[in-house]
């Protein structure tokens, strides 16, 4: 295999997982949302900032893969800061949910 068919594949791959964990995010805002209605609670402002945070990365990751495509991986998907920052993102949507759990009335 070549070094170009490789640095493709693994660019594919890292778009792929990071449309998956943004798929799961969009699922976690729409269910912060039906909490929301059923309960009366805040979280649906929560909700829709966690979907429109959702779209937003979406468009970054997805742009930078058709910017990318062909070429070696190092980009914005695969930087530490970007990973970083998704983690912490990711991290405070999941407190979100704690505390939405927490106050949620059955």
């Amino acid at each position: 295999m070549t070094g170009a068919v490789e640095s493709g594949a693994q660019l594919e791959r890292t778009a792929l997982a990071w449309n998956r964990s943004l798929l799961a995010l969009a699922v976690n805002g729409a269910l912060l949302i039906r909490a929301a209605s059923m309960s009366g609670t805040w979280a649906a402002v929560v909700g829709v900032a966690v979907l429109a945070a959702t779209g937003v990365l979406w468009l970054v990751t997805s742009g930078t893969y058709r910017k990318l495509r062909g070429q070696r991986p190092g980009s914005l998907l695969a930087s530490p800061s970007f990973a970083l920052g998704f983690t912490a993102f990711v991290a405070l949507v999941g407190m979100v949910d704690i505390v939405v759990i927490a106050t949620y009335r059955y």
